[in-house]
């Protein structure tokens, strides 16, 4: 595949029709510091882009999340979250890209006040493509490559919002996942959790399409798992060090001997800085990554365009409330 120029004049346009309204990534590193027990509303953006233009497609995403948190033992309304906590949680947030909008809303549950923490969660989004929603091909077998050709950047960016077959529609998801965490000293943190997300997408393109979000065609009725570890380095009030590693794969499809449908599938490894001030109400994060397809007729990019570079900003609002912000 050819490579083109800086990425910065690929990337522009998105950056200028983005959206400031994710539930990002599934590790939140905000909320280590800025969460409080009750009422909590953030705001973010998160944008990432390959250092050499190919096969992924850049993301920019912004968000409003509202969570509150019930204790499950003794109420402590406006307190922080402290070691080993238990509560009930009720979520919701706006979200928006240049290629989707829309919302999200669910429960989780942290029930025990021991180490390691469990925590079970179900969150239904539902989002509308804006002329983005594309037929992507999910099935090599002829083995001519099809799948490399079309899941790349090149095609996406090439017909989304110009081709006349893009279509406006409406997607609707169920995540339902289960998180374990280790706590060490200073808030320091290890963790994993694995995602079973039910897909169903409204398209005309014989079931397929694709998920923007997690940049991975899907199926019109799909399944998609999520595996994920994370961790936290705490070196300073302000300082810290984080990981990611994901790895999504989607539902296989055969009808006879015709298969209809592979399963598709990539991980990502990401790693660098955050840094939070006024108490953990505001943060940032960078971090460096590189993601891989694990089979060669799902890409025919180069070594250089699975690098990538990770900003995200997360802001909390201070309730009246909120206790011990000083301490």
């Amino acid at each position: 595949m050819k490579l083109r120029g800086p990425i910065i004049c690929k990337f522009l346009p998105i950056l200028m029709m983005a959206v400031a309204l994710p539930a990002f990534a599934s590790f939140d590193q905000g909320e280590q510091n800025g969460f409080r027990y009750g009422p909590n509303l953030s705001w973010g953006v998160m944008g990432n882009t390959p250092f050499v233009w190919g096969q992924w497609l850049p993301q920019l995403v912004g968000n409003v999340h509202y969570t509150w948190l019930e204790p499950l033992d003794e109420p402590d309304y406006g307190g922080p979250l402290g070691k080993n906590p238990a509560y009930l949680k009720m979520e919701a947030s706006v979200e928006g890209s240049p290629f989707y909008g829309g919302y999200s809303a669910g429960l989780g549950l942290r029930p025990f006040k021991t180490n390691p923490q469990f925590e079970v969660n179900l969150v239904y989004e539902s989002y509308i493509y804006y002329k983005s929603n594309l037929e992507m091909v999910t099935a090599d077998v002829q083995g001519g490559g099809r799948i490399a050709e079309t899941w790349n950047a090149d095609y996406i960016t090439d017909n989304v919002w110009k081709d006349e077959a893009a279509n406006l529609d409406y997607v609707q998801l169920f995540d339902m996942s289960l998180s374990l965490e280790f706590y060490f000293l200073r808030s320091s943190i290890l963790g994993g959790g694995i995602h079973y997300i039910l897909s169903d997408v409204s398209t005309d393109f014989s079931g397929k399409s694709y998920d923007y979000k997690r940049n991975i065609p899907v199926f019109s009725r799909d399944f998609l798992l999520e595996l994920n570890t994370y961790g936290r380095l705490v070196f300073t009030e302000n300082w810290a060090a984080v990981f990611e590693t994901i790895f999504y794969r989607t539902g296989y499809l055969r009808s006879g001997n015709t298969v209809q449908k592979e399963s598709l599938g990539y991980g990502m490894i990401k790693a660098g800085p955050h840094f939070s001030w006024k108490n953990g109400l505001q943060n940032v994060t960078l971090e460096f990554g590189m993601w891989k397809r694990p089979k060669k007729r799902f890409y025919d990019g180069s070594l250089s365009q699975e690098f990538l570079i990770e900003l995200e900003y997360q802001g909390y609002f201070s309730f009246p409330i909120h206790k011990r912000l000083s301490k």
